[in-house]
C-alpha cells in the first residue's frame, strides 16, 4: 500500500543530439554547432488522488488476505475439534464394548461350571461364544476408528496429537444463532466483502484514468567549446482521443463486476444463513432426542437386566435372556453415544 502511493521512479536520460555522420565534421562531438551531449531526467506525474486510490486498493487487498488467513484458521480449528471428538467417542465406544466383552467372558466361565453341574443347557454355550465373537469384532471396529482419528489429528498437530486428551467440551452450549452477526461476521463473508470494496475502488480508478498521467522532462545539453551550452524542458500529456474503445469499456466491465460481486455476496449470505439455521435446528433436535432417550430408555434396559438376572439366579430362566438384556443395554448406550457424536460434530 505504501509503495502504490508513491510517484513512479524518475528516469535518467542521456544521449547525443544532431551528430554529423558525413562531411568534414562526421562523428565529431564538438565541431558542429548543433551537436550536443545531453543528460536529463524525466518524471511521470500521477495525481495524489489516484495514488491515494491505489493505496486504498492495496490496503483493502491486504485486509482481504488477512480475512483469508482468518478463514483458514477457523477451518483448522474446526477440523482439529472434529478429529479430537471422533477419537474421544471411539474410545468411549470401545470402553462400553470392552465392559460387555469382559462380562460375557465371565458368563462363559460360569457357564462351564454350570454345565458340569447340570444347571445349564448345552445350547447356551455356543450362543454366548457367538456373542463374545461379535463383541470382539465391534471392539476392533472401535479400535480402527480411534486409529483413523489419531491419524487425522496428527496431520494437524504432529507429535502433540499423542498428548493425553483433556476433558471434553460442553457440546450443549452455543452462541445465539438468531443473532445476524453470527453469519455476517463469518470470515468467508468478510473476505468477500473486501473483494467488493476492491472492485469498487478499481472502478473509481478506471474513471480517473480518463484524466491521463503527464510527464515533465529537464535536460542539460553540452556543445563544443566554441558554442553555448543549453538546457531543455518540456511536458508530455497523453491525448485520450479514443475513450469509447479504451477507458469506457474498462469502466463498464468494472461496474458489471461490482453487480456480479454484490449478487454473489447476497447468495453467499443466504446460503450461510440457511446452513447455520439448519445445523442449529438439527443440533437442538439431537440434544432433545438424546435427553428423552436417556431418560426413558436407560431405566428400562437396566430394569430388564435386573429382572433377567433375578430369574436366572432363581433357576427360572437360562443365561440367554441375561446376555440379550445386557447386549440391549450396551446397544442403547452406543445409540446415545452416536447421537452425542453427531451433536458434537454439529457443535464443532
Amino acid at each position: 500500500a505504501t509503495s502504490a502511493s508513491q510517484l513512479p521512479d524518475p528516469v535518467l536520460r542521456a544521449g547525443v543530439d544532431n551528430l554529423p555522420i558525413n562531411g568534414p565534421d562526421a562523428y565529431s562531438l564538438d565541431r558542429d554547432f548543433m551537436t550536443m551531449r545531453r543528460i536529463g531526467v524525466m518524471q511521470e506525474y500521477v495525481s495524489s488522488e489516484k495514488r491515494q486510490l491505489m493505496r486504498k486498493r492495496n490496503e483493502l487487498d491486504a485486509a482481504r488476505q488477512d480475512m483469508t488467513r482468518h478463514t483458514l484458521t477457523t477451518n483448522l480449528r474446526r477440523d482439529v475439534a472434529v478429529a479430537w471428538l471422533e477419537r474421544y467417542f471411539a474410545v468411549k465406544s470401545r470402553e462400553l464394548l470392552k465392559a460387555l466383552e469382559a462380562e460375557v467372558e465371565l458368563q462363559l466361565q460360569t457357564l462351564e461350571s454350570q454345565l458340569r453341574a447340570g444347571k445349564a443347557t448345552a445350547v447356551e454355550s455356543p450362543m454366548a461364544a457367538a456373542m463374545l465373537l461379535q463383541t470382539r469384532d465391534r471392539v476392533l471396529i472401535a479400535d480402527k476408528q480411534e486409529r483413523l482419528a489419531n491419524i487425522v489429528l496428527a496431520r494437524w498437530l504432529g507429535e502433540d496429537a499423542k498428548r493425553e486428551p483433556g476433558a471434553p467440551p460442553n457440546i450443549e452450549v452455543l452462541p445465539d444463532m438468531a443473532n445476524p452477526d453470527v453469519v455476517t461476521l463469518a470470515p468467508p463473508l468478510l473476505e468477500h466483502a473486501r473483494e467488493i470494496e476492491i472492485v469498487k475502488t478499481e472502478l473509481v480508478l478506471a474513471e480517473k484514468n480518463k484524466s491521463p498521467n503527464w510527464s515533465w522532462e529537464f535536460a542539460y545539453q553540452q556543445r563544443g567549446s566554441d558554442y553555448s551550452n543549453m538546457i531543455s524542458f518540456g511536458v508530455s500529456v497523453p491525448l485520450t482521443l479514443n475513450t469509447a474503445n479504451r477507458q469506457d469499456p474498462e469502466i463498464a466491465a468494472k461496474r458489471a463486476q461490482i453487480e456480479q460481486a454484490e449478487q454473489l455476496h447476497e447468495e453467499m449470505l443466504r446460503e450461510a444463513q440457511s446452513g447455520v439455521s439448519s445445523a442449529y435446528a438439527e443440533w437442538q433436535s439431537l440434544i432433545e432426542r438424546r435427553k428423552r432417550l436417556a431418560d426413558a430408555l436407560l431405566p428400562v434396559t437396566r430394569q430388564r437386566i435386573e429382572l433377567a438376572m433375578a430369574a436366572y439366579r432363581a433357576g427360572q430362566s437360562s443365561l440367554a435372556p441375561v446376555l440379550e438384556a445386557r447386549r440391549a443395554e450396551v446397544g442403547a448406550r452406543l445409540q446415545l453415544l452416536g447421537l452425542e457424536r453427531e451433536t458434537a460434530r454439529l457443535w464443532a
